[in-house]
């Protein structure tokens, strides 16, 4: 039982990894490019960053902002 827990977390870190790698440098980018500075986030930080447990989780929430935000700016 203690064995199928340790699976469903690692999968779920795993896919937290794999969504941060591509949300994230989509997010950081555009912020930097609005600000006037040059994009430098490529996907191993945003992987890096979807690692993390609460930061893994608001990565869709903070990628849909961005992109919202973006429409209007």
């Amino acid at each position: 039982m203690l064995k199928a827990y340790g699976v469903v977390i690692v999968v779920v870190l795993l896919i937290c990894t794999i969504i941060g790698a591509v949300c994230w440098p989509y997010t950081i980018n555009s912020w930097l490019e609005y600000a006037g500075k040059e994009p430098s986030v490529v996907w191993w930080h945003g992987a890096l960053l979807g690692f993390c447990p609460v930061l893994g989780q608001i990565t869709i929430p903070a990628a849909i902002g961005t992109w919202i935000l973006m429409l209007f700016l």
